[in-house]
């Protein structure tokens, strides 16, 4: 079995241990070996580091927690290769995700971002994921910013090997960093080249005790405030404009339909810059406001009935024409 210096997988963790073996055989049983690093974002067990002493894998802690995008830059770090793919430890690479990394690399020796399709993994039954993405070499990321813009934002970020070099600071990183995976991806795509493989090569576990799960609705308001505050400045082209517009309205009808509002409204009084964004939204836009205002249950029968009349107007036939 052949070797690479090229790449490290790296797995950043911290306290669950449900999934953590599978995802670290799954870099291990690659059809070409590379580096492979652990690094503990301070556990209250020894659980990781007994697997990694087991498997002959490096291992490395953290004096302290120091929060999950922190610790993916401390992975970057600790990788001696000039690329590094982040594994969570809850999710799959499939066998030949190196081998199709090299191949890419090969193909085109100047990429800063490999990424590739993936399937969910949920209630151990594997399902393709429905999403448009460009593949191929890019030369810049426009298309990738693009591509967000016309049908939905959601790079694949968790499938995506990076070039050490251009990978985000320290610095980027702040407090209130709830989706910043995507919202420095869409700040910085046009500096960035990439190639997609349309192949499924990553499983990505979908499970109730995800990170994420913890602070959904800032992971729900990230998404028109990527539309509004980063993509609204990547394109002239009106159209576009008018779609991100509609895009992030959309969101914040999502993001109201599916949240509590005591938790909304701690949101709306919160002091980052999230939490800016809404009430300004809120303050600029009437019919926001008003829908904001709606109990729970009401909120959630108008989206309910909104979505229904756009699906109906979709498939009318004076519409088609």
């Amino acid at each position: 079995m052949s070797f690479t210096d090229l790449i490290t997988i790296a797995i950043p963790c911290y306290e669950r241990k449900q999934y953590f073996l599978e995802a670290l055989e799954s870099a291990i049983n690659q059809t070409v070996r590379c580096e492979i690093i652990v690094v503990d974002n301070c556990s209250s067990h020894d659980y990781f580091e007994k697997v990694c002493n087991e498997k002959g894998i490096k291992y490395f802690r953290n004096e302290c927690n120091i929060g999950l995008y922190r610790n993916i830059n401390r992975c970057f770090e600790l990788a001696n290769t000039e690329y590094a793919k982040i594994l969570d430890d809850d999710d799959l690479l499939l066998p030949n995700y190196i081998e199709s990394f090299l191949k890419a690399l090969e193909e085109s020796p100047n990429i800063d971002v490999f990424f590739s399709n993936y399937s969910i993994l949920k209630l151990g039954k594997v399902k393709p994921h429905d999403f448009n993405f460009p593949f191929g070499y890019m030369e810049n990321g426009k298309e990738i910013i693009e591509y967000g813009i016309k049908y939905k934002i959601g790079f694949p970020y968790m499938t995506s090997a990076f070039k050490k070099t251009k990978i985000h600071t320290e610095g980027e990183i702040t407090e209130y960093s709830f989706g910043f995976d995507w919202e420095w991806i869409y700040t910085t795509a046009d500096l960035l080249s990439f190639y997609g493989n349309p192949q499924e090569l990553y499983k990505y576990r979908v499970h109730g005790n995800q990170s994420s799960s913890s602070n959904w609705i800032y992971h729900l308001l990230t998404v028109p405030y990527i539309y509004d505050m980063i993509l609204a400045n990547k394109t002239s082209d009106p159209k576009l404009l008018r779609k991100v517009s509609r895009n992030s309205f959309n969101e914040l009808l999502y993001l109201k339909s599916k949240s509590d509002k005591k938790e909304l409204d701690n949101v709306i009084e919160g002091n980052n810059k999230y939490s800016l964004y809404l009430r300004t939204k809120l303050d600029n836009n009437y019919l926001l406001k008003i829908y904001f205002i709606l109990p729970d249950k009401l909120a959630r029968a108008v989206y309910k009935g909104l979505n229904i009349v756009k699906r109906l107007w979709k498939r009318s036939p004076i519409i088609a024409k």
